[in-house]
């Protein structure tokens, strides 16, 4: 099995933290708006096992889309692209499925949050990636060299 190189192993950590950061954001904004809807209190909040899933999805999602678009070369973009999603996705749905996430206040706008924030940023990195090997010839996804 081949090692993985630092550059990547710092990408992906990069990559996991802005999925984590955004899934909080997106998570505190999507119960204010629909607190303020329901002209209801909503105390800022985020239980300790949804922290923990989010930081654990989120890098594993990273290393995920990192070594899709870094390492594997062979598969066409498209292909690449659906294995990541569903990869990602899985994630979330067996987090779903966990009776510890499950029993959280609010598990199920955390859990889309950090779907779409997963999928936004691996997204954005697939394209980027993608860009870069028509412009280059050289596939990469370290977040600096795109």
């Amino acid at each position: 099995m081949k090692k993985v190189s630092k550059e990547i192993e710092l990408s992906a950590k990069a990559l996991g933290s802005a999925m984590f950061m955004a899934t909080v954001c997106l998570y505190i904004a999507i119960c204010a708006v629909f607190t303020l809807l329901g002209n209801g209190y909503f105390y800022f909040h985020i239980s300790f096992t949804l922290l923990i899933q989010g930081l654990i999805a989120s890098m594993a999602a990273s290393v995920v889309w990192v070594i899709y678009f870094g390492v594997i070369k062979k598969w066409g973009f498209f292909k690449r692209y659906a294995s990541a999603s569903v990869i990602s996705t899985c994630l979330f749905v067996i987090s779903m499925l966990l009776p510890i996430i499950n029993s959280s206040h609010g598990y199920m706008a955390w859990l889309i949050s950090g779907l779409f924030s997963t999928l936004a940023f691996g997204t954005a990195i697939a394209v980027l990636s993608e860009k870069r090997f028509r412009r280059t010839n050289k596939r990469s996804s370290l977040l600096w060299e795109l």
